[in-house]
């Protein structure tokens, strides 16, 4: 479970600490036109924009489970209860997976259909 903990907050902070270097200038000085937030003009920039930020953490976070289910397996030390864990957590992750790629194409059709 440390492990868990680990990655998680290692990939939060990772998330979170991005935008600090949205200022700057990659030259070393401030950049003298600071980045503005995103500007909003219809729904298809909405849409395309939580999916930008959304599709790549879930397919983050499934590919995680991908890799606890793995070493559950591994560490199940033959352990049938938790050999039959570790396969539950690999199909659901890896049902997850399909689920939020068929989603994203979904969206990205669905978007470029009504541009």
């Amino acid at each position: 479970m440390k492990i868990i903990n680990k990655i998680f907050f290692a990939l939060i902070s990772f998330f979170v600490a991005s935008p600090v270097f949205a200022g700057v200038d990659p030259i070393g000085g401030v950049d003298s036109d600071p980045v503005q937030p995103p500007t909003f003009s219809g729904i298809d920039n909405v849409i395309d924009s939580v999916t930008k930020l959304i599709f790549p953490i879930a397919g983050i976070v499934c590919v995680v489970f991908v890799i606890i289910g793995g070493y559950t397996w591994i560490a199940s030390a033959g352990d049938p209860a938790k050999v039959k864990q570790a396969q539950g957590t690999l199909t659901w992750a890896i049902i997850g997976l399909i689920f939020v790629l068929v989603a994203a194409l979904i969206v990205s059709t669905l978007t470029d259909f009504l541009a």
